[in-house]
């Protein structure tokens, strides 16, 4: 299974898509953002929350993703980070699944039985809003604060590879009321906005037996997408003797 963060990672990226595409223009520069494209609109910080957003930009600056002769590209743009560390999320919210139940999944024609556990993780993720103007930065600003108020949009799905099959997991955001905050910086046609969400992602953690396992149901194959489950009852015989029938329970036990 990949790092935890990566299909959360994903997820938030398409959950930021899905509010790219429904950008409504009201400023000249808001009317090129929306026109330019997800791909060139949104990008990943390097793997940490954004301490330093100007040298981001900066770095952002020296890609050419308009495919012209130009050095910088175009304002507005977002930077997305996410934190590194890892906190479960508090009791009141949700228990952690720490002990194993047998389960199966529901896209396995074959079946089989896998240990499962699961927690419940605090992931802290982070946007700067860059912009050529201040107008532009708050309508980007505001309208993320009500795509992410909506009912649907206070949670999405992260996709993770259990057994070969992709199965979605829930990640919810802690509160859907966001606070875009001001950065300051030395230059005069630039405004920087941060806004902080905190999300809280179940993420499952799914055991197969060894092959080599006496406990395995030799029904998967020697590969870790395929693997095999662990074995279950396939029969159980019920005896019932006439003569103990409403006699003591001791009269039932079997010489």
């Amino acid at each position: 299974m990949s790092n935890f963060t990566t299909p959360v990672k994903e997820a938030f990226g398409r959950y930021l898509e899905r509010f790219y595409v429904q950008l409504v223009s009201d400023t000249p520069s808001m009317d090129e953002y929306a026109k330019r494209g997800f791909s060139k609109s949104v990008v990943w910080a390097p793997g940490r929350m954004i301490d330093q957003v100007e040298e981001m930009l900066a770095s952002w600056r020296k890609n050419d993703t308009s495919q012209a002769n130009r050095a910088t590209p175009y304002l507005p743009i977002m930077i997305a980070a996410m934190a590194k560390d890892y906190m479960p999320a508090p009791p009141d919210f949700s228990r952690q699944l720490a002990d194993p139940v047998m389960v199966t999944l529901p896209n396995d024609p074959k079946g089989r039985v896998f240990s499962m556990r699961a927690v419940v993780s605090e992931i802290r993720a982070q946007i700067a809003i860059c912009a050529p103007e201040e107008a532009t930065a708050r309508s980007i600003a505001m309208q993320l604060q009500l795509f992410s108020s909506a009912m649907g949009n206070r949670r999405f799905y992260a996709n993770y590879l259990l057994a070969g099959f992709s199965e979605p997991w829930p990640v919810v955001f802690e509160m859907p009321e966001i606070m875009a905050i001001n950065v300051a910086n030395d230059q005069k046609n630039l405004t920087i906005f941060t806004v902080d969400f905190t999300m809280r992602a179940t993420v499952p953690m799914l055991k197969a037996p060894k092959m080599t396992d006496s406990g395995s149901d030799n029904q998967g194959t020697n590969d870790s997408l395929d693997p095999d489950g662990y074995l279950t009852v396939q029969q159980a015989d019920i005896r019932a003797y006439p003569d103990v029938i409403g006699s003591t329970p001791e009269a039932w036990m079997v010489p």
